[in-house]
């Protein structure tokens, strides 16, 4: 790795750059918990038009995603990684269309190479780009306003590095940032609050997942596939 830097939504990544975009809560957390239900790939939008057209032109595909943090009228699945993992996606070809993380992944189209991440598989990731960019900078994009996506940033600095970061202390960060998330609801009702705390926990279940999630540009969308990663 010749260099480490992290960065927010604004930037714009240079050509020669590994982009890695985090979002932790939810987005990314709920792309991983669908490949592990079986999906077999995302293309990640930035509009809700794009979305719906794209379902229009495959047929059986799932809907996923948010608008302002709740589910769209006509998704089939919100952004909720406890509520997907409960589904079945065995072969399916998922839209995901959200707030922050699939914007990030469209801001970075320019990259050497796109992955999309989570805590969730966050050492899978840097194993990927140990083994297919190990000379190459690397930029991680955090796409959310809160702590999460930036402590998620320094442990993969650090993993990179060649160091053993505690996934345990990742795990706190993500579960202390659930509050800057709660702060900023305006009178949240009880089943919003018990489905944020479930999905809350499962954005903090550090390395679940031993795979990456490797991008590829396909026109203004970026498609998403799971590559395992054996962590040792």
């Amino acid at each position: 790795m010749k260099s480490f830097n992290v960065v927010h939504l604004r930037h714009r990544p240079a050509l020669t750059e590994v982009v890695v975009v985090i979002d932790v809560i939810r987005a990314f957390t709920t792309a991983a918990a669908a490949f592990a239900a079986g999906a077999e790939r995302i293309v990640c939008v930035e509009k809700l038009d794009q979305a719906f057209a794209l379902r229009d032109q495959s047929l059986g595909a799932v809907l996923m995603g948010e608008e302002h943090g709740q589910r769209p009228e006509g998704f089939d699945l919100g952004n909720s990684p406890v509520e997907v993992a409960a589904s079945d996606l065995t072969g399916a070809h998922v839209i995901q269309r959200t707030s922050n993380g699939t914007r990030g992944l469209a801001s970075a189209h320019q990259a050497v190479a796109l992955l999309a991440a989570a805590a969730t598989n966050i050492t899978a990731t840097a194993r990927w780009i140990t083994e297919h960019h190990p000379h190459s900078p690397v930029t991680a994009l955090c796409t959310g306003d809160t702590s999460e996506d930036e402590g998620c940033a320094v442990h993969l600095g650090a993993l990179l590095r060649g160091t053993n970061p505690a996934p345990a202390d990742l795990a706190s960060a993500v579960r202390a940032a659930g509050a800057e998330h709660m702060g900023v609801w305006r009178h949240p009702t009880h089943s919003k609050h018990e489905g944020f705390v479930a999905d809350l926990e499962a954005c903090s279940m550090v390395d679940q997942y031993e795979f990456a999630m490797v991008g590829r540009l396909l026109d203004s969308t970026v498609e998403l596939r799971p590559v395992v990663l054996r962590c040792p």
